[in-house]
């Protein structure tokens, strides 16, 4: 089952029916790579050169073409589009003319345009806002963002609709919620929601609806709560103060499920983690339940207890929440609830998920009774498992690597009513696999290699 032309795997993403995944070799250049779930059917698309420091990175579907960053050992890193063909797999744009490469984050799909952020080579912190249409032509600079002396200027780029939010810095108004439609005029602060150059660090969108977000931000009267944005100034509007007064509860909206908005809140004494639910456009919300922190109260944020992940189905919501460790990047627990959207429903199936400093916790992929997620147990280690929604229907779904080792699977991805993902296989070289999601039987897994 262990191929090494499928070793290095960086990252998986589904693209008209097939996943995609960049490889980033110890030895050779790194590589754009597609399968349909099969051996012959895993194949090569593009091969570059061997750079040091290269990879395949920041893969990202937008319609019908895959936008990337890689480096051709010519041009530098630079942003790359793919129809899923040899052919037609070419650079977009040498935006730092040359063999000097652009550093390019936070791609972002917006309607059927790219969003990026590209910041200046030779600078400590300069960046533009970027947006391509998928031609060398239609790749141009929206904005120029300005300097800061540390830090990303625009981070958390999400689209939705046909605009892009996110978290904007600059010197007069420090870091607030921008927007921008595609045009150098329209991409602009949406609201000093904390007035002159104090910040009111929005973060953690969840969209509604298109073009309508809800996310924490914090002012000198309110705290951090939650705030509403239609992208106009007057249409964003605090939505409720639950601890009324400059404290704040401290929000983290995660998901929108079944018509409702849920968020958590930090303001219980116990340092619990208190779920909450919101109905669009109501300004007070339901306490739903709290989930015990079992390391107590007095973690700072950005240190408290959050929601990672969350993923729906039928009935019930599932969620990974993560509790960071004080100094450590390994989180000291990671567990997965779920909740029907009452206190009696809610409840903790499994402690704790895949443990990491090197990766985020696992995703969670739903599935037509619940969840597939990568969970640890002390007589399997870190291997996948499923989840009905109750404790005894949580279990090991494969051990791929039998006893304490453990296999890790990691990018859990869904493509074409499949579950892709990659595993360390007894030799610990990578392998990639496949899991049709409507079966879970042990003879039913079959591998891409």
């Amino acid at each position: 089952m262990n191929n090494p032309d499928v070793r290095s795997i960086t990252e998986l993403v589904d693209f008209r029916g097939k996943t995609y995944f960049g490889r980033s070799p110890d030895a050779g250049g790194p590589s754009l790579w597609k399968s349909n779930g099969t051996v012959k059917g895993t194949v090569l698309v593009k091969q570059f050169p061997e750079v040091t420091g290269a990879s395949i990175r920041e893969l990202t579907v937008v319609g019908d073409r895959l936008f990337f960053v890689a480096d051709d050992g010519v041009h530098g890193a630079e942003p790359w589009i793919s129809d899923g063909t040899s052919q037609g797999t070419r650079m977009l744009a040498d935006i730092t003319p040359g063999a000097a490469s652009s550093s390019l984050e936070e791609l972002a799909a917006v309607g059927n345009a790219l969003f990026f952020v590209r910041r200046v080579p030779g600078t400590e912190v300069h960046e533009e806002l970027w947006k391509s249409d998928g031609t060398a032509a239609g790749t141009v600079r929206l904005k120029d963002l300005g300097t800061a002396p540390s830090g990303g200027i625009a981070i958390g780029l999400t689209g939705s609709g046909d605009r892009l939010f996110f978290s904007g810095l600059d010197p007069a108004h420090g870091r607030e919620p921008w927007m921008s439609d595609g045009t150098e005029a329209g991409t602009r602060m949406v609201k000093d929601i904390n007035p002159g150059p104090q910040s009111s660090f929005p973060n953690f969108p969840v969209f509604v609806e298109s073009g309508v977000n809800y996310f924490a931000a914090t002012n000198p009267e309110n705290g951090r709560e939650l705030w509403r944005s239609d992208g106009t100034e007057s249409g964003t509007v605090l939505v409720e103060d639950i601890v009324p007064g400059p404290t704040g509860s401290r929000p983290r909206p995660f998901t929108f499920f079944k018509g409702r908005l849920y968020f958590t809140s930090s303001e219980s004494p116990d340092g619990a983690l208190r779920l909450r639910t919101l109905v669009p456009g109501n300004t007070s919300s339901e306490h739903i339940t709290d989930i015990p922190n079992p390391f107590g109260p007095g973690a700072p944020p950005p240190r408290e207890p959050l929601v990672i992940y969350a993923a729906g189905t039928d009935n019930q919501l599932f969620m990974t929440v993560n509790f960071p460790d004080l100094t450590a990047p390994t989180p000291r627990d990671v567990q997965l609830w779920r909740t029907d959207g009452t206190g009696g429903g809610t409840r903790l199936l499994h402690r704790p998920l895949f443990l990491s400093d090197r990766y985020p916790p696992p995703n969670l992929i739903p599935m037509r009774d619940g969840v597939v997620f990568t969970g640890f147990s002390p007589e399997t280690g870190n291997e996948l498992w499923k989840s009905d929604g109750t404790v005894s229907g949580t279990r090991v779904l494969m051990d791929f690597v039998p006893g304490p080792t453990g296999s890790a699977p990691l990018f859990l991805t869904r493509s074409d009513g499949e579950l892709f993902f990659v595993n360390q296989g007894a030799d610990r070289g990578e392998q990639l696999w496949k899991l049709p999601l409507h079966k879970d039987r042990h003879h039913d897994r079959r591998a891409a290699r």
